[in-house]
């Protein structure tokens, strides 16, 4: 149960990790309008523009790395 406790957590903090931030830094702890609906797109909206921030990221750390191997 120990080795099957440690593979889960290995991936899992990564998930919660990702939430914590949507939390924290961009609202997601709190429902802010009247609705499921309404609440779900806004959510969605947020996690997209995280998603889009985190992509960038990835892209500009892979094209330092190809910068540095080509020269």
């Amino acid at each position: 149960q120990k080795q099957e406790n440690k593979q889960r957590s290995s991936i899992r903090y990564i998930v919660e990790r990702t939430f914590g931030l949507l939390k924290q830094h961009h609202g997601l702890a709190k429902a802010r309008y009247l609705g499921l609906e309404r609440n779900k797109t806004r959510a969605q909206l947020i996690v997209m523009s995280h998603n889009l921030k985190t992509g960038m990221n990835i892209f500009k750390q892979m094209r330092s790395l190809r910068d540095c191997y080509a020269q």
